[in-house]
């Protein structure tokens, strides 16, 4: 009994000389937390180094100024494919795609659907291997996967094999969103987040003009009998341009930014130091349990959730039918009906700036408040497309759904800083794209073919789920001033007897275990 009893205590004393505890920290509602260096976040290895740092304000505008135009413009790009991918249904529709396949109403219903269904069977993993694998390489591997399937639509000669591509190509496109809300926060401040959300989240709308003026392109060049259908070229264009920016993606965006070949060791230093104040770090790549259990005890997720579903369902089906809308519903040709995908595009990539901007001059970087200003906006807009006759109201209130790519930017800049702890923010990350996913599968089966041209029950669907989503944006708020109030009031009553241990912003905590984090509105 005895050697037994011995060989557990050096078994102990041996975790601990392996995993020390650095510091103990008491959370909030009172439990003492132990952080261990194993269970640390990445960050905390280059700490020691940026730990004498004094940060100059003049030189970190600058680095700002470095990184915006060494990442923003690959990340912007990639966005655009994404939503030129997803796009590219909708001008394909118009373009003798159900024809060629033989595929019925009901069964192009299902294109925009079956994409979503690849996007949230896959999400949690992909989630996963961006926390355990290095972020930037599985990302770019991925995008060039869907390139390739997105090429692969070109081949179809069925309506079955048309919607297996779309399927395998939901699963790659899902590595995207959740890898550029971790990018964000690895690389700027809580309150440079948004700006940047709006820019590559705005971006998208570049893909929305590009693919348009693609399409409308071969619908004005190649409308006599070619051998090879004008829908067809068009997959195989977009799948091109996505290959080779998933490979631009993959040698050019460094997985951290301690590891960037265009930073130099001042610049490092300066990015370890300026994550600190995000109490983020860069993420940890150890799964935890206890996060992934606080992440679905927290009223937040479920937020987010019914958020991302109220969005999608709108976006499913403007993705997917909203050229159809415009020439059935509004009556313009073919061509006017390509081109008439441009405005919206122009607003997705013009307006999220430009309210990120007024956010940051007139609102005291409240991202929140202007989601809801925003939002109002567009539910108006809404408002105009189900219930007035006149088609320039009406044409105001279908280009008004464009409006709400800034309060989505938003929405994920909120989930980029709001969320801390590696598992959590993962947890969070893919519950906020299942509901994505689940909206964008609905968005389309809300097109009812016995409706057409009108379909005034997806026009009624879009209505109802902007002002869901409005709830959700006002109740996220409500409860963000609450538990910083909370917080303020407990911090001021312990007074000076409360030290913060200096490790506190690498422990890869979560934003209910750190007493230091407060939620950025």
């Amino acid at each position: 009994m005895k050697r037994r009893s011995d060989s557990k205590s050096k078994e102990t004393v041996s975790q601990v000389e392996v995993n020390p505890v650095l510091s103990t920290v008491v959370s909030l509602d009172g439990r003492e937390i132990e952080i261990h260096q194993l269970d640390a976040d990445v960050a905390l290895q280059y700490h020691q180094d940026a730990m004498d740092l004094v940060m100059e304000p003049e030189f970190e505008r600058k680095l700002v100024r470095k990184i915006d135009w060494c990442l923003m413009p690959v990340i912007a790009a990639l966005m655009s494919c994404q939503l030129m991918d997803k796009t590219t249904n909708s001008y394909a529709s118009i373009m003798n795609l159900q024809k060629d396949l033989n595929m019925s109403d009901k069964e192009y219903s299902w294109v925009g659907s079956t994409f979503y269904f690849g996007y949230l069977i896959f999400q949690f993993p992909a989630n996963l291997l961006l926390q355990k694998l290095p972020l930037s390489k599985t990302l770019g591997a991925a995008v060039m996967i869907w390139g390739v399937v997105l090429m692969c639509h070109a081949a179809c000669t069925n309506a079955a094999g048309f919607l297996a591509c779309r399927v395998i190509l939901g699963v790659f496109e899902g590595f995207m969103n959740p890898a550029y809300v971790l990018l964000t926060s690895q690389w700027y401040r809580k309150s440079e987040q948004f700006m940047r959300a709006c820019v590559w989240w705005g971006f998208q709308g570049f893909g929305t003009l590009l693919g348009a003026g693609i399409a409308y392109g071969l619908a004005v060049h190649r409308s006599g009998n070619y051998s090879f259908d004008s829908w067809r070229m068009l997959y195989i264009i977009t799948g091109i341009i996505t290959v080779v920016l998933g490979f631009v993606s993959l040698v050019h965006v460094p997985d951290l930014p301690v590891k960037a070949w265009f930073l130099n060791e001042k610049e490092k230093k300066y990015c370890v130091e300026r994550v600190k104040g995000n109490q983020q770090g860069f993420g940890s790549h150890k799964f935890k349990r206890h996060q992934l259990l606080e992440a679905f005890q927290d009223p937040v997720l479920y937020l987010f959730f019914l958020y991302g579903m109220s969005y999608a369902i709108p976006n499913g089906g403007f993705t997917n039918f909203g050229s159809i809308l415009l020439k059935g519903d509004f009556g313009f040709s073919t061509q006017n009906a390509l081109l008439m995908g441009m405005p919206g595009g122009a607003i997705d990539i013009v307006f999220p700036i430009s309210v990120a901007y007024l956010t940051y001059r007139f609102l005291n970087n409240n991202r929140l408040v202007s989601c809801i200003i925003v939002q109002i906006i567009t539910i108006i807009g809404m408002c105009c497309l189900n219930f007035t006759s006149h088609r320039g109201s009406r044409l105001f209130g279908y280009l008004s759904f464009y409006m709400a790519t800034s309060v989505s930017a938003g929405m994920v800049s909120v989930l980029s800083s709001n969320v801390a702890g590696s598992t959590k923010k993962v947890t969070m990350n893919t519950t906020y794209l299942v509901g994505y996913c689940v909206g964008n599968i609905i968005g389309p089966q809300t097109f009812i073919s016995s409706q057409k041209p009108g379909y005034i029950g997806a026009k009624t669907a879009m209505l109802v789920s902007f002002a869901a989503g409005l709830l959700c944006i006002v109740s996220l708020l409500a409860l963000y001033i609450h538990r910083n109030r909370i917080r303020d009031k407990k911090r001021a009553a312990l007074g000076d007897k409360y030290q913060v241990p200096d490790t506190i912003a690498f422990a890869d905590l979560t934003d209910i275990e750190n007493p230091e984090f407060r939620y950025s509105l």
